[in-house]
Formats: structure tokens, C-alpha cells, sequence
């Protein structure tokens, strides 16, 4: 494959998973909005975790939730669960990598917290357990996966949302999370703080 061949290709691919989550996912997008809006006004935060590549959409989303999106308003309290060095290496040491998050959800999720989790794949252990942990405290989990939903999906319980994005290219689903959390991102806003910029 030539470089113009592979452009088009990631180009195409991507467009037709953007095109797939607009027809598919909108209506859920919209209702999950107004689940984590419903959490903020109660006095809950959004609590993220994903790993790798999903991890740095996740860090995004808390980012914008606690500064700006596109307009000046007060800061949403959303927080991104730690992965640093440190962190990981103590609770690996104490009772293995997979717990992570787990630990975390425990010690910082409370109802009306929602804990939001991304992956693409929805098989990675520490995701696994930082829902069980979730549902142990009574918490909301709102999963953003993609192809089957991995085990993750299969953890949700009624009162949980998924938002997956039926694709098995990572690329297409992370880029499609990133999309569908700028939604999410812009409905709250609009929900708490008006539709004028």
C-alpha cells in the first residue's frame, strides 16, 4: 500500500464508523448525558479509567469537564483515576496490577458517582474489577467499548449504560470515543449552563 492508499483507507474507515455512531448511538448519547448531568447537579463527579490510549481520552474528558470545552464556565468535578508509577507500583506489589482501579473506585466512588470507563477492546483485568468495585458502592458504571464489548459488557447490570462502537480497528473505536465524549462534554454544558456561548 502506497502512503495515499493508506490515508484514504484510515480516512474512509473512519468516516464510515463516524456514520455508523450517528445512527446508532445518538439517542443513547443524549440519554447519557443527561445520566452524568443528573449526577453533577446531585452532587456526584464522573470518575474516569481506561488504559493505554483509552486512558489518555479519559485524562481528556476529565480535563475539559474540570476546565473548559468551548465556552468559560465553573469547573464539573470529574476526575481521572490515577495510573502513575507510583501508584501502580505499590497496589501491584500489594495485591496485584489488575487492581489498580479497583482500589480507587473504592476508596473516591459513592452514589450518585458515575464511573466512566473506556476501552476499546472491554477485556483488560483492571477494567474488569473497577467495575465490580463500582457496583460494590452502589455506583453507576457508563462503559464506552467497541466491538463485542469484551467481558465489561458483560458485567453491566441494568442500571449501568454501554456505549459501543461496533468496530474492531482500536483506531476507528478510540477515535469515535473521543468524538462521543465531545458530545457528552457539550450536552452537559448546554444542560447545566445554557446553549449560549
Amino acid at each position: 500500500m502506497n502512503p495515499q492508499d493508506i490515508i484514504i483507507d484510515q480516512l474512509g474507515l473512519a468516516l464510515e464508523t463516524f456514520q455508523m455512531a450517528a445512527e446508532t448511538l445518538d439517542s443513547l448519547i443524549e440519554q447519557t448525558s443527561e445520566v452524568m448531568t443528573d449526577c453533577l447537579i446531585n452532587d456526584g463527579k464522573i470518575v474516569v479509567c481506561g488504559m493505554g490510549a483509552s486512558g489518555a481520552l479519559g485524562a481528556g474528558f476529565a480535563a475539559q469537564m474540570l476546565s473548559r470545552f468551548e465556552r468559560d464556565r465553573p469547573g464539573l468535578p470529574a476526575l481521572m483515576l490515577s495510573n502513575d508509577g507510583i501508584l501502580t507500583s505499590a497496589v501491584a506489589y500489594d495485591s496485584g496490577p489488575g487492581d489498580i482501579y479497583a482500589r480507587q473506585v473504592r476508596a473516591f466512588c459513592h452514589a450518585p458517582d458515575i464511573l466512566l470507563i473506556l476501552s476499546s477492546t472491554g477485556n483488560a483485568s483492571a477494567l474488569i474489577k473497577a467495575v465490580q468495585a463500582a457496583h460494590e458502592q452502589g455506583v453507576c458504571v457508563i462503559a464506552l467499548t467497541g466491538g463485542s464489548g469484551g467481558d465489561v459488557a458483560t458485567l453491566l447490570d441494568d442500571n449501568d449504560m454501554e456505549l459501543r462502537v461496533e468496530s474492531d480497528r482500536d483506531s476507528c473505536v478510540q477515535l469515535t470515543h473521543h468524538l462521543v465524549l465531545n458530545c457528552l462534554v457539550e450536552l452537559i454544558e448546554n444542560a447545566i449552563f445554557g446553549n449560549e456561548l
